[in-house]
């Protein structure tokens, strides 16, 4: 008698938690939601920019891409140059200001109806900074490659 007591129990209190669910959902249809659509980066279609550094920014707009961005002036008119979030942070933060000239290789794609550039590498007078693979890929610093952790998990991991 108590296995099946406690049986409907669970049952009952099973129940109840799926049926108070729905109640403590979100029914506001103002609330801003986030629609970023993470962009292709194709790279054959890969450019050159030279250009100087309008402002650098740490934080990004709503639905924009998420990390640093550079307004870089160049003959076509301003760019918005998305650099990634390791760019201005980290052990090996850019030390980008603005007035600095710059070249930048990329694509230009279009997000949220916005043209941005993603950028793969920043070139200034004295360094050249790699901020995204040939694939297009952001580059995460102090990481090391995929063989890496294959052979990690091959050792048989941390213990």
């Amino acid at each position: 008698m108590r296995k099946m007591l406690g049986g409907v129990c669970l049952l009952t209190l099973l129940t109840i938690s799926l049926l108070a669910a729905p109640l403590h959902a979100d029914n506001n249809p103002v609330a801003f939601k986030r629609t970023v659509i993470a962009p292709r980066y194709d790279a054959t279609k890969e450019i050159t920019l030279n250009g100087t550094v309008q402002s650098p920014s740490t934080k990004s707009a709503p639905g924009a891409l998420l990390g640093g961005h550079l307004m870089v002036t160049t003959l076509q008119g301003t760019v918005d140059a998305h650099v990634g979030p390791f760019a201005f942070s980290g052990p090996r933060a850019t030390p980008l200001a603005s007035g600095q000239a710059v070249k930048l290789v990329g694509v230009m794609t279009n997000i949220n109806g916005k043209n941005v550039f993603l950028t793969r590498q920043i070139q200034t007078a004295n360094s050249t900074i790699t901020v995204r693979n040939e694939r297009g890929f952001l580059i995460i610093p102090g990481r090391k490659g995929n063989s890496d952790r294959v052979s990690f998990f091959s050792a048989g991991g941390a213990r």
